[in-house]
């Protein structure tokens, strides 16, 4: 019965920064697999008149796709909103936890009712507890593809 408890707490959490991060880095390898095995799309544009190669669609995807990246935290604030209280409890809970620390608690039953609190939250709420890093590690990431992108055409 666990494993049917697992499955809808997967599909109602958010990614982790790293697997966000991941997830954004690994769509353009798929885009350009897809592109590369279904030449039927310059086929088609060819047929219609607009002189384009394999290279130019992907080159105008991937572009879009790096438009849409740059737009992510606009894009995304719905749920921000939505999870604001869990997202500043999270954050409360962190500072009772550097309390705690500083106090000498490290080892007591209430820090580690706080820090699972605090994992169950994370654990819920992935790259949204953390987006300020999420966004500057974003920021890197969208760089780095926009300058491949410069190099391709």
């Amino acid at each position: 019965m666990t494993r049917l408890r697992f499955i809808p707490t997967q599909l109602t959490r958010y990614p982790h920064t790293n697997e966000a991060l991941f997830a954004i880095a690994l769509w353009p390898v798929l885009f350009a697999l897809g592109c590369w095995r279904t030449p039927q799309i310059a086929q088609f544009l060819n047929a219609q008149g607009v002189g384009i190669s394999m290279l130019q669609v992907f080159l105008a995807g991937f572009g879009a796709y790096l438009f849409l990246l740059g737009q992510h935290r606009v894009l995304n604030r719905r749920y921000f909103e939505r999870h604001a209280v869990d997202i500043a409890w999270h954050r409360r809970l962190c500072e009772v936890e550097r309390d705690m620390v500083a106090a000498g608690l490290a080892g007591a039953e209430a820090h580690r009712a706080v820090t699972s609190e605090m994992a169950q939250l994370r654990k819920q709420l992935g790259f949204l507890v953390d987006a300020d890093n999420f966004y500057r590690r974003l920021k890197v990431l969208i760089r780095v593809m926009s300058w491949l992108r410069g190099k391709l055409k």
